[in-house]
This record gives C-alpha cells, sequence and structure tokens, in this order.
C-alpha cells in the first residue's frame, strides 16, 4: 500500500507530462486551420489595367474577414496578429516576398485602426460604427490609401486598402500626402514584382518540345522553311518510322501498355504528315486480334527533324470483359483468361497518298500493306 501511495504523485506527473504535448498538438492544430482560413483570404489579385468601379467593394469584404480573423485570434490563445499573418503567408506560394511585406503591414496596420476605434462587437465580428474613441457613434468605410487615379494599377490590389471615418475621407482633388507618396512607391514596387512573377511563371509552365520550343515557335520555323522551299514543300516526302513497346501494365503506367513512337523527316524540304498508330491485342483462346487503341497526329516537320511521341491502351482488365465475349468462354474460363498485347502498326500518309508504314513484326505490319487489303484494319473489333 505504502508503495501505491509514494507512486500516485509520480504517475500522476507522467500523465501530465503526456497530455502536455497533446495539448500543445492540438493548439497547433488549431492555429494551422486557422491560418489556413485566412491564407485563402490572402490569394493575390493581378495588377489592374483600369480602376474598376467594383473593386473597392470586393477588396472590403476580404478586409472585414482578414481582420475577423486576427481580432479573434488576438482575443483568444490563438498566435499574435503578427504571427498569424507570417503562418498564413507560409501557406502560399503565390505571394511575393515584397508583396507580403507591404500586405502584412498594410493589415496590420487595418486591424490595429479598427481596434482602436471599437469596430469588433464581443463576439469579434466586425461592424461598421465607432464605439471608443474619437468619432464615437460615427460609421466607417473604405478608402484606396493611393487613389485610382494617381496609380491605376495598384487600384484593386488589397495593401492599398485602409478603414476611414466617413467624415474624414481625402478630397479626391487633393495632392498625396508624403506618406502616400511613400506608399505609391511601395506599391510600384509590388505591381512590378507581380509582373515579373507573371512573366516567369508563363515561362516556365509554357509546353515546349525537345528543342524549347513551343508549338507557335514551332509552326512559325515551319511555315518560314516551306516558304523557302517553294513548290518542293508539297512533294511526297520521304519519312522514317520507329516504334517499340517500351512499358507493360504496372502502377507506374497505370496499369498500360506503352509503345514509344518516333517519326523524322528524311527530305531535304518540310513537310506536313498524318501519323496514325494501331495498338492491337489478341484474345486468350481463339487468339483473335482487336484494336485496344488508336491515335492520330498531325506533324509538320522540317528537315531532318524528328518527333516523338508515347501511345497508350487503356487499363488492362477495361479489354477482358469484351475479349472474353469474343471467346464465348464460360464463367470458369473466365476466371483465368488474360488480356494480352499483340503489337502496333503505324503509318504515314501525305495529301498525295500513303508515305510509308510499319509494324512490331511482320504480321502487324501486314495490316497497314497496300497490297494486302484483306488485312485492313478496318476488319479489326474496336474494344
Amino acid at each position: 500500500m505504502n508503495y501505491v501511495f509514494r507512486s500516485l504523485p509520480a504517475a500522476l506527473a507522467a500523465l501530465l507530462f503526456v497530455l502536455h504535448p497533446l495539448d500543445l498538438l492540438a493548439a497547433q492544430s488549431r492555429h494551422d486551420k486557422r491560418a489556413q482560413a485566412l491564407a485563402r483570404q490572402l490569394a493575390p489579385s493581378g495588377v489592374a489595367r483600369k480602376v474598376e468601379p467594383g473593386a473597392k467593394s470586393a477588396l472590403g469584404k476580404r478586409l472585414i474577414a482578414i481582420v475577423e480573423v486576427l481580432e479573434r485570434s488576438y482575443r483568444t490563445s490563438g498566435p499574435t496578429p503578427e504571427s498569424l499573418l507570417r503562418k498564413a503567408f507560409s501557406f502560399r506560394d503565390d505571394v511575393g516576398n515584397w508583396e507580403e511585406l507591404v500586405l502584412t503591414d498594410s493589415l496590420l496596420d487595418a486591424w490595429r485602426d479598427a481596434n482602436a476605434m471599437g469596430l469588433f462587437d464581443d463576439d469579434g465580428s466586425f461592424r461598421n460604427r465607432i464605439t471608443k474613441g474619437r468619432g464615437v457613434g460615427e460609421s466607417v468605410g473604405f478608402e484606396l490609401i493611393v487613389p485610382g487615379e494617381a496609380y491605376p494599377p495598384a487600384s484593386n490590389q488589397l495593401a492599398n486598402l485602409r478603414f476611414v471615418r466617413e467624415d474624414a475621407r481625402r478630397d479626391p482633388a487633393s495632392p498625396l500626402t508624403p506618406r502616400e507618396s511613400a506608399m505609391r512607391e511601395q506599391l510600384k514596387k509590388l505591381v512590378d514584382e507581380k509582373q515579373d512573377l507573371a512573366e516567369r511563371s508563363k515561362w516556365e509552365n509554357r509546353t515546349v518540345n525537345a528543342l524549347g520550343r513551343t508549338a507557335g515557335e514551332e509552326l512559325l520555323i515551319w511555315e518560314k522553311k516551306r516558304e523557302e522551299a517553294g513548290d518542293a514543300a508539297n512533294e511526297m516526302p520521304e519519312i522514317r518510322i520507329a516504334g517499340d513497346l517500351e512499358a507493360t501494365p504496372s502502377n507506374m503506367t497505370k496499369d498500360r501498355w506503352r509503345v514509344g513512337c518516333e517519326v523524322t523527316n528524311l527530305s531535304n524540304y518540310p513537310t506536313r504528315v498524318k501519323v496514325e498508330i494501331w495498338l492491337l491485342g489478341y484474345t486468350d483462346k481463339k487468339r483473335r486480334h482487336y484494336v485496344m487503341a488508336k491515335s492520330e497526329h498531325d506533324l509538320r516537320l522540317v528537315s531532318s527533324q524528328s518527333h516523338g511521341f508515347d501511345v497508350f491502351t487503356r487499363a488492362k482488365n477495361s479489354y477482358k470483359s469484351k475479349a472474353d465475349d469474343v471467346d464465348e468462354l464460360s464463367k470458369k474460363e473466365r476466371k483465368k483468361s488474360r488480356v494480352r498485347y499483340r503489337g502496333y502498326v503505324m503509318t504515314v500518309t501525305h495529301e498525295k497518298g500513303l508515305v510509308t508504314f510499319t509494324g512490331s513484326d511482320q504480321a502487324m505490319a501486314a495490316y497497314a500493306d497496300p497490297d494486302r487489303p484483306g488485312s485492313s484494319l478496318l476488319h479489326l473489333p474496336v474494344f
């Protein structure tokens, strides 16, 4: 008994030691959720081309939502408004460093002004009537720190908004104060940063080929080369094609077969051709061929240019039911049957006719051979 009583304080201490980290984790989770909710309100706006009449009203709604979160965090065990904003910005990788700095200062100023004027009720909800300090009873609205007419690109930026007493709004005709002029310079840097980030994102996210060119750039080059080639560009080209089974069904391929294809223009002039690829399977019992997938590509190729691409089947099991039906399998046989890939067929056609064809083997190539019409792909079922 003595042992039990002596151990009780130690056991309680151990229990408290276990609970304390759990409480910290729970608090951290609450803080993260609050920061994530705030982060949604911090989404950046693009640069304004002109002053939009409804922009200020929309910004005002966002500002109210933000200062309410900051106020409630300030009143509870949540992080300070400064820390909460810092955490919220960590969830946004689309806000530049300068915008984060300017917007943080602006939002904290707005929250402090709202707090000082008593613009929050007992629940921390915003109300636009002053209850503390100067101007008690007066209503509060929103105002752009730097008027849109003075700098239109920032007329839709949250960092450019502040609370103001209705009777203290700035005269639109009055010049900018030194503080407002300094803010305009900060907003110019903010706008420049946004434009740089947008241009960089556009460059990084553009779709380019192996030579680093976009489809538009490739088309301009092809059209120029075609113009230089003159009538020769209309002649039947010499094309080399090749294919290879590069992957079988797996988790990496999403349970699909993948065939890699390459088309090369061996002509000394640009050309435009149509490439068609069929991937064929065969049934488990009767070995009947069927089309698993077909892919078509309209290619513009300059002299010596190669174009590579991949063609996929659907997921392997998507063919099983139809293949089993063709084989007329029983329920017992269906449990053991497999989906089988047979090979590929490739053709290249020009406006003047068939240029070339190939297949994964002689039997597959025969499907595209114009001298063997009985082997046409048109006769095969498509699953």
